[in-house]
């Protein structure tokens, strides 16, 4: 009986890591990743587009990092102070409409999330946009996003996939570029990655549920 206790310690460790070491979760925030001291808070003092990579993780651009947005009311509560990156049309000519987030196809990330914050002084419309090569995995329209100054004017955003289409690229606009410019804000994305391919199949979790089954009725039987 002590060796099928044994065995069973030893298959419930190895279940264990097998389901948590496959996947990195890895956090954008302009702060830690990648690693910056408090921007300028206004597009002016902060200049032309940056653009901001770690190799094999994450690459983004479109706009520049600003620091203690106090223009954006809900950024304290929603966001992770001091910086988030964004974009505007009244600033640099190189500042673009769309931000744009590119993930390395060796990366296999299976799921993206953050938060989207409204500069306008209206209420605007939004999408994000979601993409494994060149070809669209899903598409989330944010209508009626709430003025820069009300503590709703922020959507959070989030899409997951499979390994076999993971997400190498996500946008994020308004539609109304054109009618009313465009001011807004991403933080907080959150990346979780599968550099190594493998993630615990249904198929594979039933195997090895069954063999823990199988293993405790031993020791069942032995017991009695």
């Amino acid at each position: 009986m002590k060796k099928a206790i044994s065995m069973l310690s030893v298959v419930i460790v190895a279940l264990f890591c097998f389901c948590t070491a496959q996947a990195n979760t890895v956090t954008v925030d302009f702060e830690n990743l990648p690693a910056l001291p408090t921007q300028p808070n206004n597009f002016a003092a902060a200049g032309p587009m940056q653009t901001y990579s770690q190799s094999g993780v994450f690459s983004i651009s479109g706009g520049v990092v600003l620091g203690n947005p106090t223009f954006l009311t809900s950024f304290a509560a929603q966001g992770s102070p001091p910086n988030l990156y964004g974009t505007t049309d009244f600033a640099d000519p190189s500042l673009l409409s769309t931000i744009t987030l590119d993930l390395p196809a060796a990366a296999k990330t299976t799921s993206v999330s953050g938060v989207l914050f409204n500069g306008q002084t209206i209420p605007e419309d939004y999408e994000v946009d979601y993409f494994s090569g060149g070809s669209l995995l899903a598409s989330q329209p944010f209508l009626d996003v709430q003025e820069d100054f009300t503590a709703n004017g922020f959507r959070a955003f989030s899409f997951s996939t499979g390994l076999a289409n993971p997400i190498t690229r996500v946008t994020m606009t308004t539609p109304n570029a054109d009618l009313n410019g465009w001011d807004f804000f991403v933080d907080t994305l959150v990346l979780t990655q599968n550099p190594s391919g493998t993630v615990p199949e249904p198929a594979t979790m039933l195997l090895l549920g069954s063999g823990l089954i199988g293993l405790w009725g031993v020791i069942r039987k032995f017991k009695k």
